[in-house]
């Protein structure tokens, strides 16, 4: 949608009623509401070659960034997956086969840089992806509110899930007599303050992931079929 940047300029700097100062603000509000709600018929979750390539950048760049700086960032001994927010966002935006791909992808990335368990990772984000881009219908696909708003089940579940079956792997490699001793406590001390902590870059990265996604998918020429 055109804005009407020039007329805005205006509008904010001087303040005065008026024709342009109308069309500021109507084409600021439709374009907040685009934005932020987006309008039916939209968005285009069909990838095309520009998707394609975008994601991939994004999930390699979020691994690279979270091997180099994010692991260390450390708020009360948890640490944020910006990798998790980067995948779930584009997944919310994506059809099922290629967020499926995606998350493979992504997966095999973290267990070649430092997974402990090859294959681990690829698995579990290939269904994290897999069912989010499932579990988002397309009428909510490009809102920026619904994924806001549902944003931290997600992340809370796949952080949970990771959680869990990477502390099982632990436990059971190490042959520990009890396996999940004190999984309350890991529940509160590290997976809660990681999800919280992925939800905080997942609420920075949602609108200009998503509007980088819709710029990409205007005026396609023909899709990517993954099926």
């Amino acid at each position: 949608m055109f804005l009407n940047t020039k007329a805005i300029k205006r509008f904010f700097r001087k303040g005065k009623s008026g024709e342009s100062a109308s069309g500021a603000r109507e084409s600021f509000r439709l374009y907040t509401r685009s934005v932020f709600l987006g309008g039916e018929g939209d968005f285009d979750a069909a990838l095309t070659g520009r998707k394609l390539a975008f994601s991939i950048f994004a999930a390699v760049l979020s691994v690279i960034l979270q091997e180099a700086i994010l692991n260390d960032l450390r708020v009360f001994g948890a640490k944020p997956n910006i990798l998790l927010a980067v995948i779930v966002l584009i997944s919310m935006s994506s059809e099922p086969t290629f967020a499926m791909f995606l998350g493979l992808f992504s997966g095999l990335a973290v267990d070649v840089s430092f997974g402990r368990y090859l294959g681990f990772y690829a698995l579990v984000y290939m269904y994290v992806c897999f069912l989010t881009a499932l579990a988002v219908r397309p009428a909510f696909k490009g809102k920026i509110v619904f994924y806001v708003s549902s944003g931290p089940v997600f992340i809370f579940a796949y952080t949970f899930v990771l959680g869990f079956l990477a502390r099982f792997l632990s436990l059971y490699a190490s042959r520990a007599p009890l396996l999940y001793e004190d999984f309350a406590g890991h529940l509160l001390r590290k997976i809660l303050p990681s999800s919280l902590y992925t939800y905080l870059f997942f609420l920075v990265l949602a609108v200009p992931v998503t509007l980088a996604l819709k710029k990409l998918g205007r005026d396609r020429r023909k899709g990517i079929d993954f099926d």
